[in-house]
């Protein structure tokens, strides 16, 4: 196929690059991120009713702990490292599958749990807040951190809701279950892709054990579009035209839509590498 005409293509896209079935947000300022078909809830912003009841006993159980380190960031953010992770380190604008617990700093209420879920969420830090999006990227898998965020890189003067009133400082413990790696092999000089765009690419997937799953070549590009799969949406973001990038995927983030032509082995991550031949956005670039 030739990429003039995926070009042109793209902007007459099928239902397939809608968002299928949305889910709760990250902790977000904004307006909640794309949601994945069939992606695991996010950070929540749902508010608990006026008269409920306690909440259950988490399912897995909150890290606690002396702080080996500690550091003050500018504009407030308190990042204290109760274990340092031995795994891959998470870069500014990555994407992580976390166990965490928020709570309010003044009254130590609980707003939001995945350890009471008892379940990781998979998410990009483009769209948290931004004491994540500060307050993450150092992590390595295996570590476990608390990030103290004030009210100005949390949810400011509006809160969230009921469970996160205006001006509220916010304290999070963190779990970093798995990341998706990223590395560029070969960098690219043309348009920058956004987790918003439609790209034409060349790919191999393979699974644990290194067999491929499936694949295209040169000769017959495949055409990405928006939320398609997960992995793509976060891994394609910020590579440029001309480059060639290898992720490796958790497996929590092997999410497809279900309209996809992609097939991957079930309940265990993948290996995608990847040549970017063409790109068209319908996102802001990474950091705008």
């Amino acid at each position: 196929m030739r990429i003039a005409a995926f070009l042109v293509a793209a902007a007459c896209l099928p239902a397939l690059a809608a968002d299928p079935k949305p889910v709760t947000a990250t902790p977000t300022s904004k307006a909640p991120a794309p949601a994945q078909s069939g992606a695991q809830q996010a950070p929540s912003q749902a508010q608990p009713e006026a008269d409920a009841l306690p909440p259950p006993p988490p399912k897995i159980a909150i890290p606690d702990g002396p702080a080996v380190s500690k550091q003050e960031l500018e504009g407030g953010l308190i990042i204290e490292d109760i274990k340092i992770g031995e795994g891959y380190e998470v870069k500014p604008g990555g994407a992580v599958v976390a166990l965490y617990h928020g709570t309010l700093k003044e009254s130590g209420k609980e707003f939001d749990s995945a350890f009471r879920r008892g379940e990781p969420v998979a998410f990009p830090l483009s769209g948290v807040i931004e004491g994540w999006q500060k307050g993450v990227p150092g992590m390595k898998i295996g570590g476990i951190r608390k990030l103290t965020v004030p009210a100005k890189m949390g949810y400011g003067e509006r809160g969230a809701g009921a469970s996160i009133p205006p001006n509220s400082d916010l304290v999070f413990i963190i779990q970093l279950e798995d990341a998706l790696q990223v590395i560029d092999e070969k960098p690219g000089t043309g348009e920058e892709a956004t987790n918003q765009a439609v790209a034409v690419t060349t790919y191999e997937i393979k699974d644990n054990e290194g067999k491929v799953v499936s694949k295209a070549d040169s000769s017959n590009p495949y055409i990405w579009v928006p939320n398609e799969l997960m992995a793509m949406t976060y891994g394609l973001e910020g590579m440029k035209v001309g480059g060639r990038r290898k992720i490796i995927v958790p497996k929590q983030m092997c999410k497809t839509n279900p309209q996809s032509q992609i097939t991957l082995p079930a309940d265990q991550g993948v290996t995608i590498e990847f040549d970017l031949l063409g790109v068209r956005n319908f996102g802001p670039k990474k950091g705008k």
